[in-house]
């Protein structure tokens, strides 16, 4: 590795570092007023801006937890050292840099900005909404996409020694399995209010009644290919035998993601853990993956 590759490394670390002490300065260095108003909630019917409310809630709570645990920090680190350790450097530096892009872009997406009245929240996907996310961008975001760049100069001249995986696939063909899922719940909105702002708070509200939600959720993953799978041409396969892995396999692998979403607290960290995996894994599989003896490959038939 190139000293210019090593100081792109560590500037990239530094950068990533200041995102992530610019979020503690702004969670405690803020001091917050709180209105009083009457203001009813309900936002009527489950259209296009209610699933837009939940996907972008859920996203905005983790890359708002992530950031402030320091993982883009941690990302970059482990990203350095296992450039270090191999010759991927351009495989995990797309890797790296392109879930810095991701944190960039969603953190300051949430669906729940209030109007200037401070009573009523702003409408997602409106013209205001979008004004409003734009203006909320700021030092951290441009941190972690300054980060972002300096990962990929970091790496740009590193030759390829792994297959390029699945991981991009992957992750359209699971926001595609969310949204069903969410749309899903959302037959039942009567109980489920709290759904405008996504799963992860739906499942906080309604702990008691979360494993009943997580039913559903296991047998429409127990399949194997789920619509988002089917739609970006992927299939579930055995690592030993290179065929469908059976239903034992398949089934300790669909109940990975429902049980630990109803795990309060540290299942989205081992939901995190699980998925940051794949950064390091040469085919991009997952923990979970690991643990079922299963792969994920594309579908050529």
């Amino acid at each position: 590795m190139s000293r210019l590759a090593h100081f792109a490394w560590v500037a990239a670390l530094a950068a990533a570092a200041y995102s992530t002490w610019n979020a503690w300065q702004f969670e405690y260095g803020s001091s917050y007023t709180v209105l009083g108003c009457v203001e009813s909630s309900d936002t009527g019917g489950f259209g296009l801006t209610r699933l837009a409310s939940a996907s972008l809630g859920d996203a905005y709570d983790i890359a708002g937890l992530a950031v402030q645990w320091g993982v883009p920090a941690i990302l970059v680190l482990a990203g350095f050292c296992m450039s270090a350790a191999t010759e991927n450097r351009a495989i995990i530096g797309r890797r790296v840099a392109g879930l810095l892009v991701l944190l960039a872009v969603v953190g300051p997406a949430g669906p729940a900005y209030m109007a200037s009245d401070g009573c009523s929240v702003i409408p997602v996907l409106s013209g205001e909404w979008f004004t409003t996310v734009a203006t909320a961008y700021g030092p951290a975001e441009s941190a972690l996409l300054l980060s972002a760049l300096l990962v990929l100069l970091a790496a740009r001249t590193a030759r390829d020694t792994w297959p390029s995986g699945s991981a991009g696939r992957r992750a359209v063909a699971f926001t595609f399995d969310y949204l069903v899922f969410v749309a899903f719940l959302g037959l039942f909105e009567g109980g489920l209010s709290s759904l405008d702002y996504g799963l992860l708070n739906w499942f906080t509200v309604n702990e008691p009644t979360s494993p009943l939600v997580a039913v559903p959720a296991f047998f429409y993953v127990l399949t194997g290919r789920t619509f988002g799978k089917r739609l970006m041409r992927l299939r579930v396969i055995s690592t030993d035998t290179g065929h469908w892995p059976g239903w034992r396999r398949a089934a300790v692998r669909a109940l990975v993601f429902p049980v630990l979403v109803c795990v309060p607290q540290g299942g989205l960290v081992m939901l995190l853990v699980d998925g940051l995996w794949s950064l390091a894994d040469p085919a991009a599989r997952t923990l979970h993956d690991r643990l079922a003896g299963t792969r994920v490959v594309r579908d050529f038939l």
